[in-house]
């Protein structure tokens, strides 16, 4: 077993193999015993959880997956089944209190993967499990412990359940405001449904629209041409994750290559979409992003809006639902999916007035920020949560009992 333990350990801390101090056993059920509306949890190697009409156990354990490429355990209480290639740990006359042992192997959880066997699957045999060494702190500190870090993680679990329920909420908002718009009560028929009467719909080439292919061809910068500091940054689809910019596979080109470039010079309020590869992601080059030059890539598209859109309208129906299935619809290519020019500006969009696009890019912004102000919540909890096992799980920060 490969060394993942600091040497020393506190006065009055033990360092024993899980088997000295827990129970392992792997299950007896086969893939195909699942069923979809089953009474029982069924724990396999996979992340979701799937069910079944009969259970093995009865108790409370730490859920193992036996391959794989990650190894997480999870806790559970109750009836449960189990895959025979997973794990249930059970407490061992009280040697231990499992939901420190919880913490500890999930702070801990990268040594399943070190220890895998296996070359195309990674698998984990029973002794492997059972000869991990384990801190272990009396009893009274391990509940400390595992008090402390329940307590976070259910801090952590009542934010994304918040994040859950308004990325919910949004997608029926988005919905209703881009099909219904705000208190309007007149409606008509149009190809893309009942819509307020004073909506118009436009294919987006008839629409205002400018669209603008990123730079192509010879004017691609080669790999030497690329510094830490420059001039210019140059982005390729990599760089639009979850429907905003990303920076951190940024590479700049200097002032002299960046005039070379042809075209694909994004302007304040451009929206980007992806066109290429991993398509149909979408960005929005607003004032919150800091880098006054950037250039995109071929396999991206701006959009730019003229005078009667408004561009954060653009940017919310662009990336609504609505127009995600739009592209998937859309697609050609199977080794490098494509999404086609001249069949996106064929697409038919709903233009509201000016000011209803601006009301409705307004409140769906609102949500966002909800959203993001959750999930910046959540990142400082995931990272407090990190630090105390470090600290606690170490005994390097004693728990006063």
């Amino acid at each position: 077993m490969k060394d993942y333990l600091q040497k020393n350990i506190p006065k009055g801390w033990k360092r024993l193999y899980l088997k000295e101090v827990a129970q392992v056993t792997n299950g007896k059920t086969n893939s195909q015993d699942a069923v979809s509306d089953g009474l029982y949890p069924l724990f396999d190697r996979s992340v979701f959880i799937k069910k079944s009409n009969k259970y093995l156990f009865n108790k409370t354990a730490i859920i193992l997956p036996g391959e794989g490429a990650e190894f997480v355990p999870r806790y559970f209480s109750g009836k449960f089944d189990l895959h025979q290639r997973a794990y249930a740990i059970f407490d061992d006359d009280n040697k231990i209190y499992l939901p420190y042992l919880y913490q500890f192997l999930y702070a801990n959880r990268h040594i399943f993967a070190q220890n895998a066997v296996g070359s195309t699957v990674k698998s984990l045999r029973l002794p492997i499990i059972q000869n991990i060494q384990i801190n272990i702190p009396p009893i009274s500190e391990q509940k400390k412990i595992a008090e402390i870090l329940a307590c976070v993680d259910e801090d952590i679990e009542k934010t994304d359940e918040i994040i859950k329920n308004t990325q919910k909420l949004k997608k029926g908002l988005t919905q209703d405001l881009l099909t219904k718009g705000i208190r309007n009560t007149k409606f008509k028929k149009s190809e893309l449904g009942e819509i307020p009467e004073n909506w118009e719909v436009k294919k987006i080439k008839n629409s205002g629209i400018k669209m603008i292919d990123g730079d192509r061809g010879l004017s691609y910068p080669k790999k030497s041409d690329f510094y830490e500091e420059g001039y210019c940054l140059f982005l390729s689809n990599k760089n639009i994750k979850n429907d905003k910019f990303i920076f951190d596979e940024k590479s700049f080109i200097t002032k002299e290559k960046d005039e070379d470039l042809r075209k694909g010079k994004l302007q304040r309020k451009d929206v980007v979409l992806t066109t290429r590869g991993t398509v149909g992601n979408v960005a929005f080059y607003d004032n919150k992003i800091v880098f006054n030059h950037i250039r995109i890539n071929s396999g991206m598209l701006i959009f730019r809006s003229d005078d009667d859109l408004v561009p954060e309208y653009l940017y919310k129906l662009f990336s609504s639902h609505f127009m995600k299935r739009r592209y998937k619809d859309m697609v050609s290519g199977s080794a490098q999916p494509q999404l086609p020019i001249s069949s996106l500006e064929n697409i038919s969009i709903p233009i509201p007035s000016k000011v209803e696009q601006k009301k409705i890019a307004e409140i769906l912004s609102a949500v966002d920020n909800k959203i993001d102000i959750y999930k910046q919540i959540k990142r400082k909890l995931t990272e407090l949560k990190k630090g105390l096992m470090q600290d606690l799980l170490s005994g390097e920060v004693r728990v006063k009992i």
